[in-house]
C-alpha cells in the first residue's frame, strides 16, 4: 500500500470516529446504530467493517483515542505540575466528563459495562500512568494493572451512583477515589493533599479539557 493510501484510509477511520463520538455525545450510545454512522459520515458500510468489526469496537476505539488525546492535552496545559497531578488531572477529566453530560454519562456506563471494553480501558490506564510517573513508579507493571483495575471500579460505581435514589456527593465521591488512588500509587499524604489543593485551584483548566475533548472533530 502507497503512503497517500495509507493516510487516506487513515483518513477514512478517524471519520468514522469523528461521526461516531459526535453521535454518542448528541444521542447516546445506545440510541446510535452503524446505519446512523454511514449515513452521517458517508463512508460505506463496507469501509466500516473493514476497519470495525462492530459499535463495541466503535466505541472501544474511539474511547481509548480519547484518552490519548486526554493525556496530551494534560502535558500541555499542565507541563509544570508533578507527575502525581498530571494524574489526578487525568482522572478528574473523566469525573468531570460524566458530572457535566448526561450521555456521556451514559457512554462510559456502556463501556465499563462490556468486560472486553472495560479490561482495554484498565490496560490504557495502567500504560498511561507508567508513562507519567516514568522512574519515580517503584511497582511492576502487574502491581499498577491490580491498581488501575481498583481504580476504574470506582470511578465505574461514580458513574453508577448518579441513577442512585440516595443522593451522593459526586465531589466528595472523586476526591475519596483520587486520595486514595494516589496513595495506591505511593504518592505520600502531603503530596497528595497538595495535588488536591492544587487540582481545585486549576478546575476551571480542567473543565475546558473536558468540553474541548467533548466538542472537538
Amino acid at each position: 500500500m502507497t503512503k497517500k493510501n495509507k493516510e487516506n484510509m487513515s483518513g477514512v477511520r478517524q471519520r468514522i470516529l469523528a461521526t461516531a463520538k459526535d453521535l454518542f455525545v448528541h444521542q447516546g450510545y445506545k440510541k446510535t446504530t452503524i446505519r446512523q454512522i454511514v449515513e452521517e459520515s458517508g463512508v460505506l458500510t463496507g469501509s466500516i467493517y473493514y476497519f470495525f468489526k462492530n459499535k463495541e469496537d466503535i466505541f472501544q476505539s474511539l474511547v481509548l483515542s480519547l484518552f490519548c488525546q486526554c493525556n496530551y492535552l494534560i502535558g500541555e496545559h499542565f507541563h509544570d505540575e508533578s507527575s502525581a497531578f498530571r494524574y489526578a488531572a487525568l482522572c478528574q477529566v473523566e469525573f468531570e466528563a460524566v458530572r457535566m453530560n448526561e450521555l456521556v454519562r451514559e457512554t462510559y456506563y456502556e463501556g465499563y459495562t462490556s468486560p472486553v471494553i472495560f479490561e482495554k480501558i484498565t490496560n490504557h490506564l495502567t500504560e498511561m500512568t507508567i508513562q507519567i510517573f516514568g522512574d519515580s513508579l517503584t511497582l511492576s507493571r502487574e502491581d499498577v494493572f491490580l491498581r488501575s483495575l481498583l481504580i476504574k471500579g470506582a470511578m465505574r460505581s461514580y458513574v453508577i451512583q448518579f441513577g442512585f435514589s440516595t443522593s451522593v456527593d459526586a465531589g466528595r465521591y472523586s476526591e475519596i477515589c483520587l486520595r486514595t488512588a494516589l496513595e495506591l500509587l505511593g504518592v505520600g499524604c502531603n503530596e497528595t493533599d497538595a495535588v488536591l489543593e492544587r487540582l481545585r485551584e486549576r478546575l476551571p483548566e480542567i473543565r475546558d479539557i473536558v468540553n474541548t475533548i467533548i466538542h472537538q472533530q
